[in-house]
């Protein structure tokens, strides 16, 4: 009789594929990651102080959508003021200011349709120059 069970339990395990396994999972698709997008535009130094005649450099960096570094961007420069002191920064090229006149300007960067925090400069009067 043992040997009746034997078979009969050996018979249906055989018949039915032996061991049971888990399914192998499909593989998850390779996504391709999104193209980097211009979201955030960061300008140093966030303050500034000059003299009339002396230059203010400033840097500007690009951020995407991840908070990722983006390099290669070209940025438009601005600068304003509060309406007193119209011209304070005269030249403005390429991220230096110059300071010409007394006074507090704004300076902005911008690229892609995003534009940095305004970072204020003052310009102070010029460095008297000693008497002999």
């Amino acid at each position: 009789m043992k040997l009746v069970i034997t078979i009969f339990i050996s018979l249906f395990l055989f018949g039915c594929g032996g061991p049971v396994s888990s399914p192998t999972p499909a593989p998850n698709p390779t996504s391709i990651p999104a193209a980097p997008v211009l979201t955030k535009i960061s300008l140093s130094p966030a303050t500034a102080s000059i003299h009339v005649g002396e230059e203010q450099t400033y840097v500007a960096q690009g951020f995407d959508q991840f908070q990722n570094p983006i390099t290669g961007i070209t940025f438009t420069w601005t600068s304003s003021d509060d309406g007193a002191n119209d011209h304070a920064i005269a030249i403005f090229h390429g991220g230096v200011a110059t300071g010409m006149w007394p006074g507090v300007m704004h300076v902005t960067a911008s690229a892609a349709g995003v534009t940095s925090a305004p970072a204020a400069l003052t310009v102070l009067a010029p460095t008297p120059t000693p008497k002999p």
